[in-house]
């Protein structure tokens, strides 16, 4: 979902030197720190970002932005990129959604209670 909100695209069989690059510098990140192999994509953007993504750490995703390609020398690209296999490794992704679900859950039961103040206020004052 997260990839096709940026219009990226997973890299299946790199068609140039700079997606052999990425895929193998994902490759050889993720075997030093113990994962699986994550998709590896690009989407076109001028910003300078890249982000991991995934329901586990067995399957995730990371993806870099045509802008990071082409601003970036390869070794600060690495750099990012090892960031982002480290979320992966940490298995950030799925605790990022825990925590986003319980401040959803949060900010609905705060908003339901100012509503029922309000419209008790309200209600008195018609009285």
């Amino acid at each position: 979902m997260a990839l096709r909100s940026v219009g990226g695209e997973v890299i299946e069989q790199p068609r140039n030197e700079t997606e052999n690059w990425l895929l193998e510098t994902v490759r050889r990140q993720s075997q030093q720190a113990g994962i699986a192999m994550p998709q590896v994509a690009i989407y076109h953007a001028p910003d300078i970002n890249a982000f991991a993504t995934g329901a586990r750490r067995d399957a995730s995703l990371v993806a870099v932005s045509t802008g990071l390609l082409q601003s970036m020398s390869r070794d600060e690209a690495e750099a990012v990129i090892a960031h982002e296999i480290s979320h992966v490794a940490n298995g950030d992704m799925v605790t990022m959604t825990l925590i986003q679900g319980i401040v959803n859950t949060f900010v609905i039961f705060i908003s339901r209670l100012i509503a029922q103040v309000a419209a008790g206020f309200l209600g008195n004052r018609d009285r």
